[in-house]
């Protein structure tokens, strides 16, 4: 029988907690959602593009994104991405099928398009859509001929509804009014104005490859500040890329503990997923919508500590897009609540409506390294991967968006996408 030491049945634990990502829960959202200013919409009475229930846009935005839960729960009408994974089948069987042509195609048909000219609820709704499109283009091997059905109506829907490239760069700005702010409890909003250093890859890959493999419709931005008292950010990323050349590419962790420089107590670390669009001329295009930000602070980085398997040592939030004001013309970012519970569709286990869990337990699965370990971006340390420490740079916007649109075009799922658009 092979052995194994403490060590690898540890990181065995980590890889587990975070392959699987969710708890396999069914309970309801805890506490009174009333009492809370930003809490979730109540699915069954949302209306985001018309007043009117029967109006088209709201009406396949309800047959695409909500979906019951097994009370009969509605869930799904204000979440960034919609409730689909690689087991769900309820949009290529049976009535589910058949609604969703018969919805596209009426909506085609009646050239529906041209009932909402305002650029901001056409870009959401082509965000949702082209995020159902690339659910059904990323599994192709079942159900094969109703996602070409499906395929071609939302593509043509997604081209139907697109802006220019000026009207793009033109779309409100939804992170403006929270950019360089200080929350209630202290977590510093990402500006780098204000200390922040935005970091990329010297390989040119995204720098949240986990991330941009499960949405490649994203471009994620990933943000690092120190504290005053600790070191320069210049001197602190030269330290960690002078770790990750002497580091030997075969060595394992596990058995020997690497010690890459570590962070100050006070580091922040942030993550921001802006949302890419498709232009009127079927090319990708960066546009100003912030999906989400998340953000950690480190309160406590313990010597000779391998992993936070009780997550007490980060001060994790999380904000996501709302669509509740879109009627208005405006969308926003709302604060997920401590033990706000959703239905992940990232990281999860993969099959159709398990769950929910809570939000903000969810990310430490995948970030308990201690300090400077857990900066999955750097650290590939809970993976066991050959290269387990990133050359890392400071990097600017211009440069991440151009590995998220390049990694973009590499996908099958935007290739097959841009052909039917054309």
């Amino acid at each position: 029988m092979a052995h194994f030491s403490p060590a690898r049945i540890t990181l065995f634990a980590a890889l587990l907690a975070c392959a699987l990502g969710l708890q396999r829960s069914s309970d309801r959202p805890a506490g009174n959602a009333n009492a809370n200013p930003n809490a979730p919409e109540d699915c069954a009475h949302f209306l985001p593009y018309s007043p009117d229930p029967r109006h088209i846009w709201n009406r396949l935005h309800r047959q695409l994104l909500v979906r019951p839960d097994r009370e009969g729960k509605p869930w799904g009408c204000d979440e960034i991405d919609p409730l689909l994974w690689r087991e769900t089948i309820y949009l290529l069987v049976g009535d589910g099928y058949n609604q969703t042509l018969r919805l596209l195609d009426e909506f085609t048909n009646t050239h529906a398009e041209q009932l909402i000219r305002d650029p901001l609820p056409r870009a959401i709704l082509q965000h949702d859509l082209w995020a159902v499109f690339d659910w059904l283009a990323t599994a192709p091997e079942l159900h094969m001929e109703q996602r070409a059905q499906l395929e071609r109506r939302l593509a043509a829907i997604i081209q139907a509804v697109a802006l220019t490239p000026d009207e793009i760069q033109h779309l409100p700005d939804n992170y403006s009014s929270l950019r360089g702010t200080i929350t209630n409890d202290g977590l510093a909003m990402p500006d780098p104005r204000t200390g922040w250093v935005l970091l990329g890859r010297d390989d040119g890959d995204p720098v949240a490859p986990v991330h941009s493999f499960a949405f490649p419709r994203s471009v994620f931005l990933v943000y690092l500040k120190l504290p005053p008292q600790g070191p320069s950010p210049a001197t602190y990323i030269e330290a960690m890329r002078s770790y990750s050349r002497q580091y030997p590419p075969n060595s394992d962790c596990m058995i020997q503990p690497c010690f890459p420089p570590q962070f100050p107590v006070g580091t922040e670390l942030a993550l921001v997923r802006r949302a890419l669009l498709i232009d009127n001329a079927g090319q990708p295009e960066v546009s100003p919508i912030t999906e989400s930000i998340q953000v950690r602070r480190y309160r406590e980085i313990p010597s000779g500590a391998r992993f936070d398997f009780h997550g007490t040592m980060q001060q994790p939030a999380e904000f996501q897009l709302t669509r509740h004001t879109l009627g208005q013309g405006v969308i926003g970012l709302r604060r997920l609540g401590e033990d706000e519970r959703q239905f992940r569709v990232f990281s999860s286990h993969g099959f159709d409506m398990e769950g929910p869990s809570v939000i903000l337990q969810s990310c430490q699965n995948c970030h308990q390294g201690i300090g400077a370990i857990s900066f999955t971006s750097y650290s590939r340390v809970q993976f066991g991967q050959q290269d387990l420490f990133i050359m890392m740079h400071a990097a600017n916007e211009r440069q991440e968006n151009a590995a998220a649109l390049a990694f973009l075009r590499s996908r099958g799922s935007w290739r097959i996408l841009q052909r039917l658009v054309r």
